[in-house]
């Protein structure tokens, strides 16, 4: 293999950090050369972490200290850090979102299945939020071939929580409606329940007259024929625990023909698929390895 590619990782405290930088250390093509934390400052990153005992000696320096490397991961929005990888900077904040949803404005959105091309050999790349991830998956193929009338959406976010909250509205709700194709009303609910694992999403959309779930599904089947890390259920549900660690998102759908409402389904780790793992994967493009490199972990057994 040819020379690895050094990696700096700001915030290697916060949770999308913390995969991001597990999954960076036993990536073949990638040395972290440094990784920062506004909490463990001069700790061995093994001490914060016992997973990763024996797997780096690595310690938490403060992100003023970090070095010059190749790709620059920000997972921490610090003031007195670095701000560009010598070829590619990868935002996991959500603070670059809106720039890179704006053409010409210099940042790539990274959804690497609506935004394969564009990824490729891109130097800024901002990482998409997990809702917004399962959301555009799950929505835009249906609404770029015909199958969902382009009105009464309604979006609900079900999400693990050590205790319950319940929201109307959403903050992710201006990047979903943005990185849609077509300009409609959406309706945010949310409930962070205790005992839930990962992210579970649920759309309420409509059909038009004549439609039936195999149109829903042949317009799946099309848009990610050959996509390595979208699994397509039909009659089957969606599970979020099955997915921890893992960069799969799992789709699936129930129609009621009578009145052509459709409840879509989808399911993802936040900090797999929605988060760190989609990073990586776009990564991958920006710097033209092979696109699932590091990713390779399917799942826990039952």
């Amino acid at each position: 293999m040819s020379e690895r590619v050094s990696v700096a990782l700001v915030g290697g405290d916060t949770p999308q950090g913390a995969e991001f930088l597990r999954l960076a250390l036993a990536h073949p093509g990638l040395e972290v050369t440094g990784v920062s934390a506004r909490t463990h400052a001069g700790q061995p990153v093994a001490e914060a972490y016992p997973t990763l005992r024996g797997v780096t000696r690595l310690g938490f320096r403060a992100a003023a200290d970090l070095g010059e490397a190749d790709v620059l991961v920000l997972a921490d929005a610090v003031e007195d850090g670095p701000t560009e990888g010598t070829r590619l900077t990868l935002d996991l904040t959500g603070r670059r979102v809106a720039e890179a949803l704006t053409p010409g404005a210099g940042w790539v959105y990274g959804l690497p299945e609506r935004m394969r091309s564009a990824l490729r050999g891109a130097t800024r790349v901002a990482a998409p939020g997990d809702i917004a991830t399962a959301a555009v998956l799950t929505l835009a193929p249906l609404l770029e071939r015909g199958v969902l009338l382009p009105r009464g959406l309604r979006l609900t976010e079900l999400r693990g929580s050590s205790t319950p909250a319940f929201a109307v509205g959403h903050d992710q709700a201006d990047e979903i409606a943005r990185a849609l194709p077509g300009r409609f009303p959406l309706e945010f609910t949310a409930a962070h329940l205790p005992g839930l694992t990962g992210l579970l999403l649920l759309a309420e959309a409509w059909v038009p007259d004549g439609y039936s779930d195999r149109d829903v599904w042949s317009a799946y089947r099309e848009a990610y024929a050959g996509e390595a890390f979208v699994r397509l259920l039909p009659g089957d549900t969606p599970d979020p625990d099955r997915l921890r660690g893992t960069p799969f998102i799992e789709l699936g759908t129930s129609l009621a023909l009578d009145s052509g409402r459709v409840l879509l389904t989808a399911a993802l780790d936040p900090r797999g698929r929605g988060g760190a793992g989609q990073a990586l994967q776009s990564l991958n493009l920006a710097l033209g390895q092979p696109e699932g490199t590091g990713l390779d972990f399917t799942g826990l057994l039952p």
